[in-house]
């Protein structure tokens, strides 16, 4: 369950009128091991119960990461998609960018990962299956067909 979903049910349990200990005892046994712990259900009623109505967290100060642009995301994937065997090294030549912010423009924004040397999407649609099917099947008729060709 996520941590928003967990306020939410604070705060419902909250609005019902139970006390902190209430509100951990029936999280914990709805929960059970995957209830937030008892700090952090303290916390969260003790806000509900002085009026907080927002579920989210509160922004943090600092500086917004100014690297995940989705102008440096497009670049990124241009740079990936013209040559499936780019380093990360050689992107962080090419586009400027540190090599933590392109490992989490790769992970995070692209979804892609790095398989047998190759960038390739971690997750491929039913179409990219069936093409990856089709390609193999012509790939083995034409092995069968003739072995020499696919010698060294």
């Amino acid at each position: 369950m996520d941590n928003v979903e967990y306020r939410g049910v604070i705060k419902f349990l909250v609005l019902e009128g139970n006390r902190t200990k209430q509100v951990e005892e029936q999280l914990t046994a709805v929960y059970k091991e995957s209830s937030p712990s008892a700090a952090t259900i303290k916390r969260w009623v003790k806000e509900f119960q002085r009026g907080r109505e927002s579920l989210d967290d509160d922004p943090r100060p600092g500086r917004p990461s100014t690297s995940t642009t989705q102008a440096n995301i497009d670049t990124v994937h241009q740079l990936v998609t013209g040559n499936r065997r780019i380093t990360l090294h050689e992107l962080e030549d090419a586009t400027g960018l540190s090599y933590g912010s392109i490992h989490s423009i790769l992970n995070e924004n692209l979804h892609i990962s790095k398989v047998c040397a190759r960038w390739v999407p971690r997750m491929l649609s039913d179409d990219m299956k069936l093409s990856r099917v089709n390609i193999s099947g012509a790939m083995l008729t034409r092995y069968y067909a003739n072995p020499e060709d696919f010698r060294l």
